[in-house]
């Protein structure tokens, strides 16, 4: 089985291994020493600050991106949403069922994000900024050091999803000036799927999450980080998980995260590069996150390529959403598992298929 997918993606051995042991008592002094060092690990490979909140949550990334607008915002605040795809939508609905106010910018599946879209929102009132910085839905990687500059004149709290793109593309939660950043464990970090990390910015911690009172039990942020300072957390975690996030943060810091990012976008060209020889499959060109590409089908065979990837030669590719998914898949290039090799196997299997179809 080969995975294109953008998460869950293919797991390094080690990781596997980590996966198949059996899971250790977590209230123990062993065990907290063991999220201590992922608590610590985790602001280095995020440049993180040294203050910084690391919230440890047992969820999906959508758990913790409600979570997070939870802790950080109510029905007083004003909030701007990037809505380019179906992961700022969620944005969108999050912030409609908490009943927050919010401003979207809407951008059409090919439209690329312009600075100028942020002109009628200076000096608006906003209080806070949501945004994907990939799209995974359509690959578009948003101008992140814009928008941070943006936010820091206008003095708003940016939340940064940066789920998919994390080891993918270049990211300083330090330069940017987040207030929080939202990370999942299937996806750069090739872990099993269970668990989200949320980094709090310390002013955004103390002046937001201390002073909101989110009508939670399981969600609240100030549960949470009083017992990451002891190495525990506030409920049972994915213990599992945790393990295979210590072994494979103590890699990511052996090898860099460069290298990473790196594997990724060498994988990410290569894959567009290939395409070139299509003439029928294409892909947008607005500014693309190393981590996918979205892969436009001009014969409008999307579905017949990813489902016959599948059943004839066990290869995974992600069918488009809803209304773009006759005419688009994704490929992901995460993995530090996939090769040029790999890519080359699917480009092969993709002209194959294309020839049957004319």
């Amino acid at each position: 089985m080969k995975l294109f997918t953008p998460g869950p993606i293919a797991m390094d051995p080690e990781t596997i291994t980590i996966g198949g042991m059996q899971s250790q008592y977590f209230r123990t002094p062993e065990f907290s020493q063991i999220m201590l060092e992922c608590n610590r690990m985790f602001k280095i490979v995020l440049d993180a600050p040294d203050d910084a909140r690391m919230i440890f949550l047992t969820a999906s990334g959508t758990a913790a991106m409600e979570a997070t607008v939870m802790n950080l915002f109510t029905p007083k605040d004003k909030i701007l949403v990037v809505n380019g795809g179906t992961f700022g939508k969620r944005f969108e609905q999050i912030c409609e069922i908490h009943q927050i106010p919010n401003e979207v910018i809407r951008l059409k599946w090919d439209e690329q994000f312009k600075l100028e879209m942020l002109a009628s929102y200076e000096n608006a009132g906003i209080t806070g900024m949501l945004i994907n910085m990939c799209e995974t839905s359509t690959g578009q990687l948003y101008p992140m050091e814009a928008i941070s500059n943006f936010c820091k004149k206008n003095h708003i709290y940016l939340v940064v999803d940066a789920i998919s793109s994390f080891l993918c593309d270049p990211f300083s939660m330090k330069k940017s000036g987040a207030s929080a950043v939202i990370i999942s464990s299937q996806k750069g970090l090739a872990l099993q799927p269970g668990m989200s990390f949320i980094a709090v910015s310390k002013d955004a911690f103390d002046e937001r999450c201390i002073k909101i009172n989110p009508k939670t039990l399981y969600f609240r942020f100030t549960d949470y980080y009083p017992e990451i300072l002891r190495g525990q957390t506030e409920y049972t975690p994915a213990i599992g998980i945790i393990n295979q996030l210590e072994d494979k943060l103590e890699r990511v810091l052996i090898d860099g995260v460069q290298t990473y990012i790196n594997h990724c976008n060498d994988l990410a060209q290569y894959f567009r590069n290939c395409l070139v020889q299509f003439t029928s499959l294409n892909y947008v060109d607005y500014p693309l996150s190393n981590c996918v590409t979205p892969v436009f089908c001009k014969r409008n065979n999307a579905k017949r390529i990813v489902t016959t990837l599948r059943d004839k030669y066990d290869i995974y590719v992600v069918p488009a959403a809803k209304e773009l998914s006759d005419s688009t898949f994704r490929v992901a290039h995460m993995s530090r598992q996939l090769t040029k090799h790999d890519i080359d196997e699917l480009v092969n299997r993709l002209r194959t298929i294309n020839e049957e179809a004319v």
